[in-house]
């Protein structure tokens, strides 16, 4: 009977996967990732999900910078207020009393963002993680003022 050579064992998927990430992982760290996404994203019921795997990338040395969105937490406010939203060519117009409805949605979604960060990721070899989180607004918004007869108030 002629014999076969015997085929290698194939490594678990495990390692297969690593070997083929590990360059990625080495010509990325130490760079920046800017991560925007909406406060849709907030809203949705895997959102924790994303931000273990944004504190993943964290843990493999790769800095992040998050940009977040609040616009259905700031819809929110404003209806739970009974305030008037008024839209003109796709931009809700900001008056006083939207804008007091943007500080605190915006502040709301900061939070929740920075206390997922914290938690670290329990049942996981990322469990007692340390994360350093800094926030700030770093964005200076200047209103549009008057466009065609249109008084934009606070919008910018």
């Amino acid at each position: 009977m002629p014999s076969t050579p015997a085929t290698p064992p194939q490594p678990p998927a495990f390692v297969r996967w690593f070997r083929d990430s590990a360059p990625y992982i080495n010509a990325f760290r130490g760079r920046t990732f800017v991560v925007m996404f909406g406060g849709e994203a907030v809203q949705d019921t895997q959102f924790a999900s994303l931000i273990h795997d944004l504190a993943l990338l964290n843990s493999l040395g790769i800095r992040l910078v998050l940009v977040h969105g609040a616009r259905p937490q700031i819809e929110s406010r404003l209806k739970t207020r009974g305030a008037d939203m008024h839209y003109v060519n796709g931009l809700r117009i900001t008056d006083d009393e939207a804008l007091a409805c943007v500080k605190e949605a915006a502040g709301s979604v900061r939070v929740e963002i920075e206390a997922l960060l914290s938690m670290g990721l329990a049942n996981s070899p990322m469990a007692g993680a340390c994360i350093r989180v800094a926030s700030g607004n770093a964005v200076i918004a200047r209103p549009l003022g008057v466009h065609e007869g249109v008084d934009y108030q606070h919008t910018g």
